[in-house]
């Protein structure tokens, strides 16, 4: 779940794989695409949406990439998958099938301002 910069919009990606975007406080979907690309968002952790369609892998299934956030600077995005990798990509990443750093078996990510430390929780 992620808001908006001006915290006037929450977008969360739904157990069927579905980006939605909502006005604050009405809880009414956007659904106008033109509207929701000219949104700015403070954070993102959604694996959904245009600006992250580089970090699915040519054979991925949608259940494959679990997690993800945007660094606090907007350049990196770190995803953690099912197979325990952890993806480094710059951000947005919109072209499919992008190239990306692999890192350590995860359960879920964040990170810290700049990047410079990457939290990596295993469930192990």
């Amino acid at each position: 779940m992620d808001f908006s910069a001006d915290s006037s919009y929450l977008q969360v990606s739904t157990g069927s794989y579905k980006r939605q975007v909502y006005e604050v406080p009405s809880g009414k979907q956007l659904v106008d695409q033109a509207v929701i690309d000219r949104i700015t968002w403070a954070t993102w952790t959604s694996v959904l949406g245009d600006e992250v369609i580089g970090i699915w892998s040519r054979h991925a299934e949608k259940a494959d990439v679990n997690c993800a956030c945007v660094s606090h600077s907007g350049i990196n995005l770190v995803t953690g998958d099912d197979f325990g990798m952890v993806k480094l990509f710059d951000f947005p990443c919109p072209e499919k099938f992008v190239r990306n750093f692999f890192l350590v078996c995860i359960i879920t990510t964040r990170s810290t301002v700049d990047i410079m430390v990457l939290h990596c929780f295993s469930g192990r």
